[in-house]
């Protein structure tokens, strides 16, 4: 890494830290020189790049300064908000992939009118192959397809036949909302399986794949959305097991394997599922919300049938989005924003647990996962759209699990949220404001 790159690291770092408030004064360039021994080109060099990031600004015949909005969480009508998927614009790396967006224009200047193959670019699924092998992932190109979105893969997965033909598909309860939508539409007759902060009940699981007639078994074994739970490794060993025993496919949606912070939480993909386990990934939530690149590892006796499917809804996905992303995983960028967004969720999660700790009664059942970007607060029933409708006249959004549930599934009541796009002080306010309500109907 050049030397001005370190510096502008540095700095970078203790933004994001909070060491350097917004609007305070940098170090001039000869202060820094002073203390650190870098010659000044390096150093105005590393500056530059810091304000072209937005992060920094200069003032004429007075010096380099944090951006005053630094930090801060955009909030135009005053609210707090815990639904929107959004990562703040601190986190966002909208500099560094509009670098890559040109570079890709550059790049693959006579390749973006024509078609890419529906497969992905190759380029990029190279790029993606020797990416996976941080996540103890180790697949073939050949074996990834490129999709708009992992909601796209999810939609080809439930419209397309299986091997064996099996025709339901069980889901863990509560589960991704919109995961039971494309259920819905597809017609497929859906199982619930109970899914808590413990895992799924694995002697149920096996009467389920034992039945037949299963088409797929989907679950997000980290982090699960709406309600942050994670599965334990032997849970995930089982799994794998009694999948390889009854011949069933799982799909798994691992949408935030970006932030983990355990190195040996490994995927079920990971841990030897090659032959049973569909994987899929999206970049969505922890690069950019509307990239809408998403990416699955198919079997092999999937993949004909998938590509088919694929191919009938969009022939391709665009050559500049998927350019664009092999660069930035190809760069130190990548690495860098990993971190930052790492830090970011680990702080939110650390700041709502305190404040659960602090102000919710004993008898309060929630679950903070360490990072993430869900967190869950169990309530009884018939309190929930209660808690929800009270804090919307404080001006407070948070989100009902009801949708996450199927309609004939006998449902626990919860509070999903959703810590992208709230600052700490506020995350305080909300949990006093929930503590105050769900205490009001006991």
């Amino acid at each position: 890494m050049y030397k001005y790159a370190q510096i502008a690291d540095s700095i970078k770092e203790r933004i994001y830290r909070g060491d350097l408030k917004p609007g305070e004064k940098l170090p001039s360039i000869q202060a820094y020189v002073r203390a650190s021994g870098y010659n000044p080109d390096t150093v105005l060099k590393a500056y530059k790049l810091l304000e072209e990031e937005h992060l920094i600004y200069s003032a004429p015949k007075s010096g380099f300064y944090v951006v005053k909005s630094m930090g801060r969480l955009s909030n135009p009508k005053n609210e707090i908000d815990l639904i929107t998927v959004r990562p703040p614009d601190a986190i966002n790396p909208y500099k560094d992939f509009y670098h890559c967006m040109e570079k890709s224009i550059s790049i693959y200047q006579n390749k973006l009118m024509e078609y890419a193959p529906p497969q992905g670019m190759q380029e990029l699924r190279e790029a993606l192959a020797k990416h996976l092998i941080n996540f103890h992932i180790f697949t073939r190109q050949q074996d990834i397809f490129i999709t708009n979105g992992a909601q796209q893969a999810l939609y080809i997965l439930a419209a397309m036949s299986f091997p064996g033909n099996g025709t339901k598909v069980i889901v863990e309860q509560p589960t991704y909302a919109v995961m039971l939508q494309v259920l819905r539409c597809n017609k497929i007759p859906v199982i619930g399986i109970r899914r808590t902060k413990d895992g799924i009940d694995l002697t149920e699981l096996e009467a389920l794949f034992k039945a037949g007639a299963v088409k797929f078994f989907y679950i997000m074994p980290r982090f699960q959305n709406p309600t942050g739970f994670s599965c334990h490794e032997k849970q995930k060993q089982e799994i794998i097991r009694l999948a390889d025993q009854y011949g069933v496919y799982i799909v798994e949606d691992d949408y935030l394997a970006d932030l983990e912070l355990e190195e040996k939480a490994d995927s079920l993909y990971a841990m030897g599922g090659k032959e049973r386990v569909i994987y899929i990934r999206s970049f969505s939530k922890t690069l950019l919300p509307g990239l809408r690149l998403g990416m699955a590892i198919l079997p092999e006796p999937l993949k004909k049938e998938f590509m088919n499917y694929k191919h009938s809804m969009d022939i391709n996905t665009p050559v500049l989005t998927q350019g664009a992303l092999e660069i930035y995983l190809k760069s130190r960028m990548y690495k860098s924003h990993v971190l930052r967004t790492k830090k970011f969720y680990k702080n939110k999660m650390e700041v709502l647990r305190r404040a659960c700790e602090l102000f919710f009664p004993s008898d309060v059942k929630y679950h903070i996962p360490s990072t993430g970007i869900y967190a869950f607060i169990e309530t009884e029933i018939g309190v929930t759209e209660k808690v929800v409708n009270s804090l919307a006249k404080c001006n407070v959004k948070i989100n009902s699990i009801k949708d996450c549930y199927m309609d004939e599934f006998t449902a626990s009541e919860g509070l999903r949220l959703c810590v992208c796009n709230c600052e700490d002080e506020d995350l305080v306010k909300t949990v006093k404001l929930m503590r105050d309500e769900i205490t009001k109907y006991k």
